[in-house]
């Protein structure tokens, strides 16, 4: 499946220790919530310059460290040539089967029964087939 190289964690580019704790905290706090009913998926988004890079890098960091499962694809301006919107779920649902065998089992047996799906540019369908569906199994 495809995989976009060089827009997953960089800890280099994290928050400055004491900046962002309150945004870092909330979300801190939704991801080890354990109400059924919170979301289990946060999109990060909001305009230009604003840190969402460093607060997506930082959190990624930390779910690292803690050993949770989870993936961080960041988009970059100067490369929006490359279309690395068409390879974000893929990448997302690699790096997923990398960190849990039982996404993973769901995730081959999709891809088994649907070989396209490792190459489409529908990002609606990867979304369902390669994420949510291996997810709800």
């Amino acid at each position: 499946m495809a995989y976009v190289g060089g827009a997953g964690l960089n800890t280099t580019k994290r928050c400055l220790d004491g900046t962002r704790t309150e945004i870092l905290q909330q979300i801190i706090g939704w991801i080890t919530s354990r109400d059924v009913k919170v979301p289990r998926i946060l999109w990060l988004h909001g305009q230009a310059g604003r840190g969402k890079s460093a607060i997506a890098h930082t959190i990624a960091s930390w779910v690292k460290d803690v050993g949770g499962v989870g993936s961080c694809f960041c988009f970059v301006r100067d490369r929006q040539s490359e279309h690395r919107e068409e390879k974000m779920f893929t990448t997302i649902a690699r790096d997923l089967a990398g960190r849990d065998p039982v996404f993973r089992r769901a995730l081959a047996h999709a891809l088994a029964e649907d070989h396209t799906l490792k190459a489409t540019p529908d990002v609606a369908q990867q979304w369902q087939r390669l994420i949510l569906d291996p997810l709800s199994k």
